[in-house]
């Protein structure tokens, strides 16, 4: 059985799209929780109505703790052998389970991830980043699935870096837990997840609906909020130590350095302290790069 968590806030205008987009899969071993993240629209009442039509749908209501709060209740809920994840505005296509539970399957793999298209919600504007004739499958070990954190074709970068659009053997999440604390809990986590996997399996196939809206977090004018240096400095330090290559994330520490040192120059922050240690790592990092190496 699948578990499918849908963390829910005030999003009465897209949740019953969302969820029978997952209840009408082809694949119908599953179940879906709702964890209902103390909304104040009417997002609570349609979850329970959703309840009621189908004997799948579970339910938490609680008070307001975040998205990473809710991806932690439902973990703590889910029954499955499998795990999946949904954002509230986004849709699964009626296949998403069923091609991602046979990759798994036949790849003999331990999480299987699809490519999404998205759209607009400024444009009213579909984009399909995805072709049929661009259809590949590819699996690869964690070392070989992090080289593919920061490529941009075909949006492999954000596939890595969300949690859903995958499907996961549910033992991978036994010792994880999501920051309630921060606004892009994904960043912070996803990628440990790769790390306890020993096969992760990719199918370039657009797999589901991701609304691309103004008032998302990934909009937020202080990009500070939107890449946190924590959970880069994470994974540097944990890729180093398992021996692996960080070429590439310490080329996205130096620009995430950059802005947060730009943001706290534009806010005006009286917080001088953080803006020195940011300068700081910045000037560490740049004399280390001018180095030669006969030096």
């Amino acid at each position: 059985m699948v578990s499918v968590i849908i963390p829910v806030y005030n999003d009465e205008k897209y949740l019953m799209n969302c969820v029978n987009s997952v209840l009408n899969q082809t694949y119908q071993n599953l179940e879906v929780i709702l964890i209902n993240d103390g909304s104040t629209d009417r997002s609570a009442a349609l979850c329970e109505q959703l309840r009621t039509q189908d004997s799948r749908v579970r339910i938490l209501h609680k008070p307001n703790g975040g998205v990473g709060d809710s991806r932690n209740a439902g973990l703590a809920m889910a029954t499955g052998e499998l795990l999946a994840f949904v954002d509230n505005d986004d849709r699964m296509e009626p296949t998403n389970l069923a091609e991602l539970v046979d990759l798994l399957e036949r790849c003999q793999a331990d999480i299987a991830i699809g490519n999404f298209y998205e759209f607009g919600e400024a444009d009213q504007t579909f984009y399909f980043r995805v072709r049929e004739e661009d259809y590949y499958e590819k699996v690869y070990t964690p070392a070989e699935w992090f080289a593919e954190e920061y490529n941009m074709h075909f949006n492999l970068s954000q596939c890595f870096t969300v949690p859903w659009g995958k499907v996961y053997k549910r033992e991978l999440f036994d010792q994880i837990a999501y920051p309630n604390d921060r606004a892009v809990e994904d960043d912070l986590t996803t990628w440990q997840v790769y790390l306890l996997a020993d096969r992760i399996a990719f199918m370039n196939k657009p797999l589901n609906m991701h609304r691309k809206r103004a008032s998302s977090v990934t909009q937020e004018t202080n990009q500070a909020n939107v890449y946190p240096l924590e959970a880069i400095e994470q994974r540097v330090t944990m890729m180093a130590l398992l021996g692996m290559d960080i070429t590439e994330e310490l080329k996205a520490y130096r620009w995430r350095l950059k802005v947060h040192r730009d943001e706290l120059l534009k806010s005006g922050s009286t917080n001088l302290v953080k803006y020195k240690n940011v300068v700081q790592r910045l000037r560490i990092l740049e004399k280390a790069a001018r180095k030669k190496p006969s030096d």
